[in-house]
């Protein structure tokens, strides 16, 4: 595995919805950013059944750089249905746990989506805490939203062509809102307020659309692990 596992027709009830999802899982330890104020400290992805798989994959990613990680992601990838054609209108949740934090590796793993497409992929997305360090561009196979921790970051991150995603304590109704100092309009995430899965939703699968328009995907703080991140992201109320 080294690291990093590549699952077809993923249960995960986080991100599935009526159709089907892939998914990959990376060390956390060996590819987020320490910059990620949930790294090691409230992460959902280092709770409950995710975490279980994260705590192997950090295990066998001990010595391996960020850079071997993405190699070895780009490879599973490609080793995908045995590098035949993939299933029609399959998407792919990208790094459901752990992250790309260098361009060279975005770079690797953004061209696998790309093959991966090309052998009829459907839609892929994800979030990153790397977004200072690697631009929007570098994602173009990717709908790839920036996790920002602070309003401040919001414009930061629009100019580096992202479209923010952020952690709020509660919300008040599913309508956009926005939040004091800043003018980007924030879109409740349906999966929480509707109940309606990722791959009917599809709202993150455009972030190019989303930055066109100004907007932004807002979360509500939630799960076992809640409170905590509340203080560690001193979340908007």
């Amino acid at each position: 595995m080294n690291g990093v596992i590549y699952v077809s027709d993923s249960g995960n009830s986080k991100i599935m919805g009526s159709k089907k999802v892939d998914a990959t899982y990376v060390s956390i330890a060996g590819s987020c950013p320490n910059s990620c104020k949930l790294k090691d400290a409230g992460c959902y992805a280092q709770t409950s059944f995710v975490g279980m798989q994260v705590a192997r994959l950090n295990k066998e990613a001990v010595g391996m750089s960020s850079l071997q990680l993405a190699r070895a992601e780009a490879k599973v990838i490609d080793n995908a249905y045995n590098g035949k054609a993939i299933p029609a209108n399959r998407d792919m949740r990208l790094h459901v746990a752990g992250e790309s934090r260098t361009v060279t590796g975005s770079k690797i793993i953004n061209k696998a989506i790309g093959r991966w497409k090309q052998r009829g992929g459907g839609d892929c997305w994800s979030y990153t805490h790397a977004w200072k360090n690697v631009p929007r561009s570098d994602w173009d196979n990717v709908s790839m939203l920036a996790s920002v921790d602070t309003v401040n970051d919001v414009e930061a991150a629009r100019n580096q062509g992202y479209a923010p995603a952020i952690v709020v304590d509660s919300f008040s109704s599913d309508k956009a809102f926005k939040i004091a100092g800043n003018s980007t309009k924030f879109i409740p995430c349906p999966a929480q307020t509707r109940e309606v899965g990722c791959t009917d939703c599809r709202l993150c699968f455009d972030a190019d659309r989303l930055f066109e328009g100004n907007f932004g995907i807002a979360f509500a703080a939630h799960g076992v692990k809640k409170e905590a991140i509340k203080r560690r992201l001193n979340v908007i109320k």
